[in-house]
């Protein structure tokens, strides 16, 4: 084995590795220039490839720092072809500095050599972020992206269906969820207290509230263990509800089936990261004031753990010129205030501490009947644990989920993609051992 690959081998241990399988360089074209790394005179000017809403934040550094120009270019969002236009870019030598990377795709970018280690530039300024954000822009004790949003879980709840189904409270456990389940449909079977727990991306979140993560490292190894207490403990509870026909078949907000049985007031609640209120109010505006928010329920009474579904942050890309100043940028437009305020007005819930206080998630909203849905959201995004570790094959995970809950139950799911993701991380040159 040559120095490389022993070098990406350990690399792997705290990260993922092999990268020189993938064969993507460490270039980049002359577009993305700096004074301060490279030696060059003049201004720096890079790239930013995403599919969130930044344009106006971008306006808005470039405005303030006419040496340090930043030019923004929309892509598809990642899993659906943006991911492999920043790779292939790369490998030709035209990518971009800067990229919006989920957070679950971190470590897939990583191994193929996409993404850079920051930590030098970053690590003095990420107390500035959520814990459970800052665990997911990192692998081991390296930081590979700033966090900008999380996606904190809440329990989103119609108040009016309550009241006529003599729910007094949202449920705090999900005992009591079962519960109230049971009571909705002995009062009318066509209704449904909530929605059904139908894939991939909600198994995992639901599996980081239990404080059990699907990966971890160890050596030059990973160590895969979807199939663990917690994620079982998950997939049995939702199959029971499935099984007794206690949760509606359909997803959530954006849902054309969702939307239809909530205005025929069908159902009652959905589970969902606080970045469904937009689907709500953009579909369903003729439900305004009727629907609110609460803490997403626990195993235990009184424990208070949260889970996040979603987010991302802005990596440096592998060969970028000018990495200290990407990372200014990056910081920039996660905490900077004004930039904060644009990213939420387009539908982005900060991964900033300070951020969370901005006025417009503090105050009341009309939608939810004048509540400060804020404070829910803020205290669910303290409460994630930061125990989950994203593993380097992601959309295989999604893909295998939602093919073997189309053929069978969850737990069964669980066992078939358990042994789906130890063969595909084989595939990759990694070493993989069962959890």
């Amino acid at each position: 084995m040559d120095s490389t690959t022993i070098r990406s081998r350990r690399l792997l241990a705290l990260a993922t590795a092999a990268v020189m399988a993938f064969g993507v360089g460490a270039c980049s074209s002359d577009k993305n220039d700096s004074a301060g790394e490279s030696g060059q005179s003049g201004p720096v000017n890079m790239e930013f490839w995403g599919w969130a809403g930044y344009e106006e934040i971008v306006d808005q550094w470039n405005a303030a720092h006419p040496d340090i120009k930043v030019t923004f270019k929309k892509i598809p969002s990642g899993p659906k072809g943006g991911y492999a236009q920043i790779t292939n870019a790369l490998t030709a030598g035209e990518g971009p500095c800067l990229a919006q990377i989920e957070y679950q795709s971190i470590p897939s970018m990583l191994v193929k050599n996409t993404v850079m280690d920051i930590t030098q530039y970053a690590s003095a300024d990420m107390d500035k972020y959520v814990p459970s954000a800052v665990s997911s822009s990192s692998v081991g004790d390296k930081v590979y992206g700033v966090p900008v949003d999380v996606g904190p879980m809440v329990l989103f709840y119609r108040k009016d269906l309550f009241a006529k189904y003599d729910i007094t409270k949202p449920p705090a456990t999900w005992a009591e969820y079962k519960a109230d389940a049971e009571k909705v449909t002995a009062a009318d079977p066509s209704v449904k207290f909530g929605t059904i727990l139908g894939d991939g991306a909600g198994l995992a979140s639901f599996t980081l509230q239990t404080g059990q993560s699907w990966y971890s490292t160890q050596g030059d190894s990973w160590t895969v263990s979807i199939d663990n207490p917690g994620t079982r403990k998950v997939a049995s509870y939702w199959q029971d509800l499935k099984d007794q026909g206690l949760v509606a078949k359909h997803g959530s907000a954006w849902d054309p089936q969702f939307n239809k049985a909530s205005e025929a007031g069908k159902v009652l609640t959905f589970i969902s990261p606080a970045w469904a209120a937009g689907g709500l109010k953009s579909d369903l505006q003729n439900l305004s004031g009727k629907w609110r928010v609460a803490p997403m329920p626990t195993w235990e009474a009184g424990d208070n753990k949260s889970a996040s579904g979603g987010g991302s942050a802005t990596s440096v890309m592998t060969g970028c010129k000018t990495p200290k100043e990407a990372v200014q940028f990056a910081d920039f437009l996660s905490s900077d205030p004004q930039a904060v305020k644009t990213g939420i007005e387009t539908g982005l819930y900060p991964a900033s501490k300070a951020g969370q206080d901005d006025p417009s998630l503090t105050g009341g909203d009309p939608y939810f009947g004048g509540q400060k849905v804020g404070e829910v959201y803020k205290a669910s995004a303290a409460q994630v644990p930061s125990t989950w570790t994203n593993g380097p094959t992601f959309q295989q995970v999604e893909t295998d989920f939602t093919a073997a809950i189309g053929k069978g139950t969850l737990p069964d799911a669980v066992t078939k993609v358990q042994a789906s993701t130890v063969a595909a991380i084989k595939k990759l040159g990694l070493s993989v051992n069962n959890g």
